[in-house]
């Protein structure tokens, strides 16, 4: 019996055998590698999912923020057809600012599918801007206008004199000049308005057209005058705005939304004056007549992710697999419609192949529609 006791004993006191114990390691180990894995993979997806967010937004509120101007654009000196393509000359303290075209937008095209550069004008001014006709010809060395109404018009507003008469060519003969109100003399009359060299935008020497301006032109009051470019910064991974300050001539630039790596645009041009568009192009006017029929701008933006992906999530729009050239392009490749009825185009976010770790990032890609709705209103 004691034998029999004993050997129970020793036989529960042996405990786990090493192959055992061996099991229960490799058992261990494989539990914890998949779980390793599981949260490695829940922990990419979810930065993934956040990338994607974040990208949607921002790209959301970039084009949010350039619809908003767009729709602006114009405000103010678009009311008489003829005013638009006019070219502007101006001078600030003596010194020559670069001529430009008074038109509520512009689209800088990028070369070789790089950014392009997105350009809104209009009136700033603080309550009514309506634009005057001129009521007595004014020579180039009149210090005042002779106006039908001056409603609204203010000292240190910025006014543009337009001539009815357009003259686009290269070294145009008549073209329109800017210059500032300033306070009227003591017993001055209503319904004029003095430009006198008082203020910094009014030079002693008159920039104005030799056969200055006649009955019938008009004068469009800017107030401070908005003037504002969206591009991409020099890094080509923010959007940026650049605000020049007519007031007093100064530009400043700051980077808005981070992450935006690709800006497109095109016109939108009704060609046959029915009031609805029918041509898109990204070919700048070169005529009057055509500026005068843009009715709205087409613009898409790219947004990348932050999230570097291990394999290849995005595809060249080039390739037959993924091809831009159809009304519904591959998902997984960067394209736009720019002709909203169209076939899609392919966008490039690899401009000079400097980012060779392109295909390893997500993308969203945002587009809309902007009417010009100060160019469509004036119909």
């Amino acid at each position: 019996m004691n034998s029999k006791r004993s050997h129970k004993v020793r036989y529960r006191e042996i405990g786990f055998s090493l192959v055992e114990v061996m099991i229960a390691l490799v058992i261990g180990l494989i539990t914890v590698l998949v779980v390793t894995q599981v949260i490695a993979m829940s922990a990419a997806q979810r930065q993934t999912a956040t990338s994607g967010a974040d990208a949607t937004i921002n790209s959301a509120l970039a084009l949010f923020t350039i619809e908003r101007d767009g729709k602006n654009a114009g405000y103010g000196f678009s009311t008489v057809r003829g005013n638009l393509g006019c070219q502007v000359r101006s001078k600030y303290n003596g010194t020559s600012n670069a001529a430009f075209q008074l038109l509520p937008v512009e689209i800088i095209d990028g070369a070789s599918g790089a950014p392009d550069i997105l350009h809104f004008r209009a009136s700033n001014k603080n309550g009514i801007t309506l634009p005057t006709r001129i009521a007595v010809d004014h020579a180039t060395a009149a210090n005042n206008f002779y106006v039908d109404s001056d409603v609204g018009i203010q000292t240190g507003d910025l006014m543009v004199a337009v001539t009815a008469s357009l003259d686009t060519a290269v070294t145009p003969t008549r073209w329109c000049t800017l210059f500032a109100v300033t306070e009227p003399p003591s017993g001055a009359g209503a319904n004029l308005v003095w430009h006198q060299a008082t203020n910094p935008w009014n030079p002693s020497t008159s920039i104005m057209p030799a056969s200055g301006y006649v009955i019938g032109d008009y004068l469009v009051n800017l107030g401070t005058f908005s003037d504002r470019t969206y591009s991409l910064s020099a890094n080509g991974k923010d959007l940026q705005v650049t605000d020049v300050n007519w007031p007093s001539n100064a530009a400043t630039t700051e980077s808005v939304y981070p992450n935006i790596v690709q800006l497109q645009a095109v016109y939108g041009l009704d060609t046959n004056a029915d009031k609805v568009v029918d041509t898109w192009t990204a070919t700048a006017p070169t005529t009057t007549v055509v500026w005068q029929q843009i009715r709205a701008i087409r613009v898409a933006l790219v947004a990348q992710g932050r999230q570097r992906e291990t394999g290849t999530v995005t595809l060249d729009g080039d390739n037959a697999a993924s091809t831009c050239a159809s009304q519904t392009p591959h998902p997984a490749a960067i394209c736009w419609h720019p002709d909203p009825l169209g076939d899609g185009v392919k966008l490039d976010v690899n401009i000079g192949n400097t980012n060779p770790d392109w295909q390893h990032y997500r993308y969203r890609v945002i587009e809309t529609t902007i009417p010009l709705r100060n160019v469509v209103w004036q119909q």
